[in-house]
């Protein structure tokens, strides 16, 4: 799964490295080196037949929901998420492209404890993560419009530390993954899989472990003594 993440850099950063982006509607975000479930974060959708950026709330909420009990998924498991009424409209029409520059995840070491990772593409590229996003005013009366990452099998050097994660997205798959003219799910598959690129791992300190935590400190790698 990926339950936390790391998005510090301005949104510039990924307009130069994505290309053209409707930024017009998109709310200025601080730094944070810790998002969790529930709080803001930027995605790319479609709107209008652009490639827009919006801030949404991690969290996915279908536009059909009306009851405040209703739970938030923050993940949707890529090899199914096109079959469950939770999540089929979106995947069918409303993807979305998940800003970030990491991801942390938790390998458990031995009875309650678990380590910390971080996880990111070399020389600071960003992480595009495939996700869905939906748009609902039936649960406060006010537009709420959030999203979940995708999942999938994890790939060797990330299943040392867990057995899932996120869909991450070369340029090609960023612009099949926003292609209106693929709703089927048969068309996007070639996309869903574990990341075949380099990616980086290091452990970090439990600091991130809370959510309140929000510095540089969380994707600080452990000194080899440190280590697990």
């Amino acid at each position: 799964m990926c339950g936390r993440f790391d998005r510090h850099r301005e949104l510039a950063h990924f307009i130069t490295a994505m290309g053209e982006l409707d930024c017009s509607g998109a709310a200025a975000l601080p730094s944070n080196y810790n998002v969790s479930p529930s709080q803001s974060a930027w995605v790319v959708h479609r709107s209008s037949g652009n490639a827009a950026v919006s801030a949404m709330s991690w969290g996915f909420v279908p536009e059909w929901a009306s009851e405040t009990r209703f739970t938030r998924p923050i993940n949707a498991r890529s090899e199914t998420a096109h079959e469950k009424p939770m999540f089929r409209t979106a995947f069918s029409k409303q993807r979305c492209l998940v800003l970030c520059d990491g991801y942390y995840e938790w390998q458990r070491l031995s009875k309650g404890h678990k380590q910390p990772h971080y996880f990111c593409l070399p020389l600071g590229a960003p992480m595009i993560l495939a996700g869905l996003w939906s748009s609902n005013d039936r649960l406060t009366g006010n537009v709420l419009q959030t999203f979940c990452v995708l999942t999938v099998s994890a790939s060797p050097v990330v299943n040392s530390v867990h057995h899932r994660m996120p869909v991450i997205l070369d340029q090609e798959g960023q612009s099949a993954w926003l292609d209106p003219a693929r709703p089927e799910e048969a068309a996007l598959r070639p996309w869903l899989r574990p990341w075949e690129g380099e990616i980086e791992v290091a452990p970090v300190s439990t600091f991130v472990n809370s959510p309140v935590n929000n510095s540089a400190q969380c994707i600080q790698p452990l000194q080899a003594d440190s280590a697990p």
